[in-house]
C-alpha cells in the first residue's frame, strides 16, 4: 500500500462537514500516536523551531510568508498547510531559498514505508487531517527541517497541529466562522484557537487589532501561566498579502533578533505569493481567485479587488455551513456587473440577494454555464470556497483549448 491509497481511506471532515464528532473529541488518543512517533526521532538530530498558526483568516498566506522568511535566512523549513487546492502533497510543502515546492512522492511513499507500514492498525482510527498531522510531523523530521510552521485548521484546542507543541503561537484576524463549534463571539473564538497553547509555548504574536478579541482570561492569568503577548502593528496596506507578509516580518525578526537587519532587508516582492491567494488564473480576461470564505474575509478581498478594477463579475461559491447571507452582504454592490452564484454539487444554495444585487444575481450549477464567462472581456473575481479553485482552473484551461 502507498501513502495516498491509505490516506485516501480516512474519513475526511473537510469533505463530509461532520463536524458533530468534536462534540465528545478528545486528543487524548492521538497523543499517544504522536509519542510513538516522536520515539522513533534520531535523538542526535537538533530540534527544529515549531511555530503555529491560529486563526479565522490569513493563516495560509502567513504561514507561507513566514516559512519563506525562515528559508531565505538559510533555514531548510517545511511547511504544513491545509485544506489544499489540487493535490493532498501541497499539505507538505518544503521551503528552501524562499521557494516552496510539493514533495517528491517517492520519498513520501519512502516515509510511509519505513515508519507507518509496518503497523497501520496503529493509524487506521485517524482521521483525513489526524494522519496528515502525524505524517507531517515524521517527515519534515526525515527532511532535516530546521524551521517547521504548522498552520491549524479548523480550532486551535483540539486541533492535532496542537501536539507538535509549538515553541511559538502566531494568531491571525479572527472572524466569525464555524460558530456552532467554536463559538458565536470573536472573544470565544478566539479562546477556543488560543487552547493550541501548551507548556513549552514561549511567546504569543497578535494584531494590535485583534487585542480585544482576546478572551478575558488570557489577560487575568497568574504571571507564572501567563504567555508574553507581542503585539504587532502593521500600518493599512492595500493588500492584505503584503500586511500579512509585514506581520510575518515582524515576527520573525522577534524570533531571530541577530538577524533583524536582514529580515528587513527582505521586500515583498521577493517572495512569490502563495499559491490560490488572489492568484491571477487568466489574463485574458482578467480571473483572479482568493478562497475568502467568511464575511470578514470577503469584504477585504473584494474591496482590494475593486480598488483596480471599477467593474467585474463575481463568481461565488459556499458550503452549505457558511454564513452565506452574510457573504453575500459583504459585497461591493457598486462594482458588481453581474453576481454569479454556484451552487454545484456540494455548495449551499444562498438566499435570495437584496437591494441591488437582486436583478444582477444569477444561479449556476453546471459547468457548462459557467465556461463563458471565461471568454468575455469584464474581469472575474472567483471567492468562496477552496474547492473552486479547481473547477474554475479545468474551465479556464479548457475554455483556453477551445
Amino acid at each position: 500500500m502507498q501513502f495516498i491509497e491509505f490516506l485516501n481511506q480516512r474519513q475526511n471532515i473537510e469533505k463530509t462537514r461532520n463536524f458533530n464528532v468534536f462534540q465528545n473529541y478528545s486528543l487524548d488518543g492521538l497523543k499517544s500516536v504522536f509519542e510513538h512517533i516522536e520515539r522513533s526521532f534520531d535523538q542526535k538530530k537538533p530540534k527544529p523551531i515549531r511555530i503555529s498558526v491560529v486563526g479565522t483568516n490569513g493563516k495560509g498566506s502567513t504561514s507561507h510568508y513566514l516559512a519563506c522568511l525562515f528559508s531565505k535566512l538559510g533555514y531548510n523549513t517545511g511547511l504544513y498547510t491545509s485544506p489544499h487546492l489540487l493535490t493532498p502533497l501541497e499539505r507538505l510543502q518544503l521551503v528552501r531559498n524562499g521557494e516552496p515546492s510539493l514533495p517528491n512522492i517517492e520519498d513520501i511513499n519512502l516515509c510511509f514505508q519505513n515508519f507507518f507500514l509496518a503497523d497501520l492498525h496503529r493509524y487506521d482510527s485517524l482521521s483525513y487531517f489526524e494522519f496528515l498531522t502525524v505524517f507531517a510531523y515524521r517527515f519534515f523530521h526525515e527532511q532535516n527541517m530546521e524551521v517547521e510552521i504548522w498552520e491549524a485548521g479548523l480550532g486551535g484546542r483540539l486541533d492535532a497541529t496542537k501536539l507538535v507543541e509549538a515553541d511559538y503561537i502566531v494568531l491571525t484576524k479572527i472572524g466569525l466562522d464555524h460558530s456552532a463549534i467554536l463559538g458565536n463571539t470573536k472573544e470565544a473564538i478566539c479562546q477556543e484557537k488560543l487552547g493550541i497553547t501548551s507548556d513549552k509555548t514561549l511567546s504569543l504574536f497578535a494584531f494590535q487589532e485583534e487585542v480585544e478579541s482576546l478572551p478575558e482570561s488570557f489577560h487575568t492569568r497568574p504571571k507564572k501561566e501567563t504567555v508574553p503577548l507581542h503585539v504587532i502593528a502593521i500600518p493599512p496596506k492595500e493588500s492584505y498579502l503584503e500586511t500579512n507578509f509585514l506581520y510575518a516580518k515582524s515576527i520573525v525578526s522577534n524570533i531571530l533578533k541577530e538577524k533583524e537587519t536582514s529580515v528587513s532587508n527582505i521586500p515583498f516582492i521577493s517572495i512569490r505569493k502563495p499559491k490560490g491567494r488572489m492568484e491571477v488564473l487568466s489574463t485574458k480576461p482578467i480571473v483572479v481567485f482568493d478562497p475568502s470564505h467568511n464575511p470578514d474575509a470577503i469584504r477585504t478581498t473584494s474591496l482590494e479587488f475593486a480598488n483596480h478594477h471599477r467593474k467585474f463579475h463575481v463568481v461565488l461559491g459556499s458550503l452549505p455551513d457558511k454564513d452565506l447571507a452574510g457573504i453575500l452582504n459583504a459585497l461591493p454592490e457598486p462594482n458588481l456587473e453581474n453576481l454569479i452564484l454556484w451552487e454545484g454539487e456540494g455548495f449551499g444554495r444562498f438566499p435570495a440577494p437584496t437591494g441591488r444585487l437582486h436583478g444582477r444575481t444569477i444561479r449556476q450549477s453546471s459547468l457548462p454555464e459557467l465556461g463563458p464567462l471565461f471568454q468575455g472581456e469584464i474581469p472575474v473575481l472567483v471567492l468562496g470556497s477552496f474547492r473552486l479553485y479547481g473547477i474554475v482552473a479545468n474551465l479556464i484551461q479548457n475554455t483556453i483549448k477551445m
